[in-house]
């Protein structure tokens, strides 16, 4: 090492017992410190396994259409409310996956359908979504292949094209 300065040893000794000591010193100054740290650690600590690489896996927002008379994308898009679109996403998270829609259209009609790519989710789903004020929720129907078919309730007549849902959901698919 040629451009290190050399670092003196200090000994002292203790007057008393006649011991010889380091008072203080540099840890280049100690010789075999490497090999003594190295073996206490080997010796002293456990086995650490190695950290599995977390798996995880995302297919982002991924638009889906619907049928006519049915509209999409057609609530709180304005800046002030910065509504979402009708798409879905899967995320994998170690081996756990959830499905996650969006609901944004209107002028639905008993019995509408749109139709999901048929490999997304594992078993058929139900549930309700949020409509205008002045309606009852809607049931929506998803089946394994893909099929997704809206109820309004049968007790609220008179739905209009101004009529909508507008919501999120997700579920466990696995």
């Amino acid at each position: 090492m040629a451009n290190e300065e050399e670092i003196p040893i200090v000994w002292t000794r203790n007057q008393r017992t006649g011991e010889y000591r380091f008072p203080k010193t540099h840890v280049d100054g100690v010789v075999g410190i490497d090999d003594y740290v190295e073996n206490t650690v080997k010796d002293n600590m456990p086995d650490i396994p190695d950290i599995p690489e977390i798996e995880f896996n995302d297919t982002g927002w991924i638009e889906y259409d619907v049928n006519a008379p049915m509209q999409k994308n057609t609530q709180f898009m304005t800046s002030d409310y910065n509504g979402f679109v009708c798409a879905y996403r899967i995320i994998n998270l170690l081996g756990v996956e959830t499905f996650y829609i969006r609901f944004n259209m209107r002028n639905i009609t008993s019995g509408a359908v749109v139709n999901l790519p048929s490999d997304l989710i594992l078993n058929a789903q139900s549930f309700t979504l949020r409509t205008g004020t002045a309606r009852l929720p809607v049931q929506v129907s998803i089946k394994a292949n893909g099929t997704m078919t809206f109820y309004p309730n049968g007790s609220d007549s008179g739905w209009s094209t101004a009529d909508y849902v507008y919501q999120e959901i997700s579920f466990l698919n696995n």
